[in-house]
């Protein structure tokens, strides 16, 4: 997991009116001077949480305010009664050891009801940084129907989300889609929790006497934590479209394990079958929908294209369980810890171009998702 900075804040975050943001900004830097304290943004970041019962954020400002300088745009929705619109500014520097001046970005805070939100549609672009990239971190599901969601789209240049944190993970997958086909620029942090899964499958196939027999592959299973689905379909997307796997049917069959069986057709004709499966688990921890294990078998004697895969955390029971393991290799994969968004989005922040993998991945999920 990603480490993020120590923060400072150069005083306690200040109430104040929306009319006066810039200029209680501007007093700040006045106050320390740019030998102390130096301004700066490289781009913009609007963020939105949906509440939580507990009343956690999945980011917190020091995990932001520890990467390039930026100006943050914190929209908090409250429930209640309407009262308008509530501000709040403040600064923070990542902690230097050298002894130069902070380079320093600036964090505003909206507070309001949906319907204040929804009053003050002018706000928002006023208070961006001129002249600077957008991006826009929604942590909740995508919604058209949510006014803000809309107008925060509309004026950022790439928006990130983490899938795990979807309610309908399958529609909000295919939205995803269908901004990307429309030329929006997209992320999902849950997208880099599956690279230590994506690497070791590939590297399992990357001595010359094996890389042949990955076109022999002809099944798949999935393992991931119930709950959320995202994840598995992303690498069954992943793999799919780099071996040209093409979806032909999808059956869902529930039970305890909410297992779907796919079938899929290779590159020569061939058929591929898939299996996903959602294993219950006491603790899912705080990310759920991890994978816990895959299989990649072949029904040809004599080739390499069979494989376990499985998380040290959970081991490989049920994919051993299955019968033939001995024929298979096993590979250990180590997930970078429990890859939270609070880790995940700083790295994000620094992407600035399109994820093709990504987005070819996507086509083929989506591709299952409408069968």
């Amino acid at each position: 997991m990603a480490e993020t900075n120590s923060v400072l804040s150069l005083q306690s975050p200040k109430d104040v009116s929306v009319a006066d943001v810039e200029q209680e900004l501007a007093k700040i830097w006045q106050a320390y001077g740019e030998n102390a304290a130096a301004r700066a943004t490289t781009f913009n970041l609007v963020m939105f949480e949906p509440s939580s019962a507990q009343g956690q954020r999945r980011v917190s400002i020091d995990a932001v305010a520890s990467q390039s300088p930026c100006r943050v745009i914190d929209l908090v929705v409250e429930t209640g009664e309407d009262q308008g619109i509530s501000a709040q500014v403040a600064a923070y520097c990542p902690l230097q050891k050298a002894r130069s001046a902070l380079i320093c970005g600036e964090y505003i805070t909206l507070r309001g009801t949906a319907e204040a939100f929804e009053r003050v549609r002018g706000l928002l672009p006023e208070l961006l940084a001129p002249e600077m990239p957008t991006f826009l971190w929604w942590g909740g599901s995508p919604d058209p129907n949510i006014h803000l969601f809309q107008r925060s789209l509309e004026l950022s240049d790439r928006v990130i989300f983490d899938s795990t944190a979807f309610a309908d993970e399958e529609a909000a997958m295919l939205y995803l889609k269908a901004e990307i086909d429309n030329g929006r620029m997209v992320a999902d942090l849950n997208w880099r929790r599956l690279q230590p899964w994506q690497e070791l499958t590939a590297q399992a196939f990357d001595p010359p006497d094996r890389r042949a027999a990955v076109w022999d592959i002809d099944g798949i299973t999935i393992d991931y934590e119930k709950g959320n689905s995202a994840q598995a379909l992303m690498f069954l997307g992943w793999i799919a479209s780099r071996l040209g796997w093409e979806p032909v049917s999808r059956e869902q069959e529930g039970g305890d394990y909410n297992l779907q069986h796919l079938r899929f057709h290779g590159r020569d004709g061939q058929e591929i079958k898939a299996e996903l499966a959602a294993i219950p688990l006491a603790d899912p921890g705080a990310v759920v929908g991890d994978l816990i294990g895959l299989r990649l078998s072949s029904a040809k004697s004599n080739t390499d294209a069979c494989n376990i895969f499985c998380s040290e955390a959970t081991g490989c029971m049920r994919m051993e369980a299955s019968g033939g393991a001995q024929s298979y290799r096993t590979h250990q994969v180590t997930p970078l810890a429990e890859q939270a968004a609070d880790s995940l989005l700083p790295q994000q922040l620094r992407r600035w171009s399109r994820e093709s993998l990504y987005e070819e991945s996507l086509v083929l999920t989506a591709k299952i998702l409408g069968l």
